[in-house]
């Protein structure tokens, strides 16, 4: 029996790092402009430019996963796993983080809705 608890947290994972996946060029404006120090600032944006390709290939591998888990499952259909691993590729494209991290809200969006049918039928 398929348990409910990777979709959720496949819904929370892609609802929060796609949020933070869509903000960050903002973010990154604004730590490029505040700091007048540039070294600080370099070593800053790097940090975040790992730890968020780092976000981004889990995010691809939770879509992978959860592709794999619920293939056979009728309650959550292909769309999530889907949007996670195209939200999570486009992403890595430099410049286009921002409307990866859209598309990875949608996904997680859609595997919290999903949770519904888990109720219904246990």
């Amino acid at each position: 029996m398929k348990t409910k608890t990777l979709a959720q947290v496949d819904g929370f994972i892609g609802t929060i790092a796609g949020t933070l996946l869509a903000i960050l060029p903002v973010v990154i404006l604004m730590i490029a402009s505040i700091f007048e120090n540039e070294d600080f600032a370099g070593v800053l944006l790097a940090i975040i430019f790992i730890v968020f390709s780092l976000v981004k290939i889990a995010t691809l591998i939770l879509g992978i996963l959860s592709l794999v888990y619920y293939k056979d499952d009728n309650r959550i259909s292909l769309a999530p796993s889907i949007l996670f691993i195209v939200g999570s590729v486009v992403a890595l494209i430099p410049f286009l983080g921002w409307i990866g991290g859209i598309v990875l809200v949608i996904g997680g969006a859609l595997y919290l809705a999903s949770l519904k049918q888990f109720r219904i039928e246990e």
